[in-house]
């Protein structure tokens, strides 16, 4: 019995080392939201919005990639951008490598999972804006053929100069349903929220409760998940055994990733501390942390079902990223078993 409570005292002093890091660190990122939130508004709808989402996803505040699912409902930005934020996000996995980065090799992590999301999220969202606009290209270039078979060199000369800007006309395609967004309620356009649900930009806040009690609060709800977390494990750890439960790890093989992948769905700021916790302890490879974190966009994706009305397009999204995610987690699975 005696050990059992050592389980549980390891698991809140562990967890009690990271409160102040998580506090400060959460301050500053209410800071940062309340500085580009807006900004990044009108960012993402420009030229560079892939190289912004990629950008602005690394940031751990889902409140991003559910502006990159409004904006994209609304046929403000591309699907490469979209996917690009989803993929950058991380949600609290930087916070709490953050929190752990004393510790031997952590700092490296952090790198190599900083550089891999912004790296995977540029390729994937260029790509997906060159595959569709080359599909788009293509179809009206076969529309101009069948109307006018003796004019398809004229044709393709107009095609290729016209998309030289696709990406302009692709952010301008629902130009005319911009004035509906300021006769929406705030409840259709509420786009501005922290993790806890209070609005980024609400005025009407004093700077302490902005500044101060939404980050405790975000931090001891983080806190609890990682107590949760970290007691499960020791008692796993106790009842197993270390090594038992290393060796079953190793010899899950391709289980593990898609399993990592499929609780990074979880549209839960919770799936992301699972999943770092896992990593951090080294019951998860990096490969399976990885594609966790890459599906994991925060709110994101649930709203995006609920502001995209297209739901067949919805579910190709999801699908695509959790198979991309799959993919990548396997990868890397095996290219670094041990980090």
């Amino acid at each position: 019995m005696s050990c059992m409570w050592d389980v549980l005292l390891d698991a809140f002093l562990d967890t009690l080392k990271l409160s102040w890091i998580l506090l400060i660190f959460y301050i500053l990122i209410e800071l940062v939201e309340q500085k580009i939130a807006v900004k990044m508004n009108s960012k993402l709808k420009s030229k560079y919005s892939v190289a912004v989402g990629s950008a602005f996803g690394i940031v751990p505040q889902c409140g991003f990639s559910v502006l990159a699912s409004d904006l994209y409902s609304r046929r403000q930005i591309t699907l490469g951008a979209l996917l690009a934020v989803f993929i950058a996000t991380s949600d609290e996995a930087l916070p709490i490598l953050l929190s752990n980065i004393n510790e031997q090799g952590v700092w490296l992590k952090l790198l190599a999972l900083i550089l891999s999301k912004v790296v995977l999220a540029l390729i994937v969202g260029y790509a997906v804006d060159i595959i569709a606009k080359l599909a788009v290209n293509r179809s009206k270039k076969q529309e101009h053929s069948n109307d006018d078979p003796s004019n398809e060199n004229h044709a393709h000369d107009d095609h290729d100069h016209a998309y030289e800007h696709i990406h302009e006309e692709v952010l301008e395609e629902r130009a005319l349903h911009d004035h509906i967004q300021d006769e929406q309620s705030d409840e259709e356009v509420d786009i501005h929220k922290g993790c806890c649900g209070h609005h980024i930009d609400d005025g009407k806040e004093s700077n302490v409760k902005k500044y101060l009690v939404h980050p405790l609060l975000h931090t001891l709800k983080i806190l609890a998940y990682i107590l949760i977390i970290n007691i499960i494990m020791g008692i796993i750890v106790y009842l197993v055994g270390e090594d038992r439960l290393a060796d079953f790890m190793s010899k899950s093989g391709v289980l593990q990733p898609i399993l990592a992948t499929l609780v990074g769905l979880i549209p839960n700021c919770a799936s992301s501390v699972i999943i770092t916790q896992l990593f951090l302890d080294g019951t998860i490879t990096f490969g399976s942390c990885l594609g966790g974190l890459i599906v994991n966009a925060g709110l994101g994706i649930a709203f995006l079902f609920k502001s995209n009305k297209r739901i067949k397009e919805n579910f190709a999204i999801v699908g695509g990223l959790f198979v991309f995610a799959v993919i990548v987690a396997i990868i890397f699975h095996y290219i670094i078993p041990q980090f």
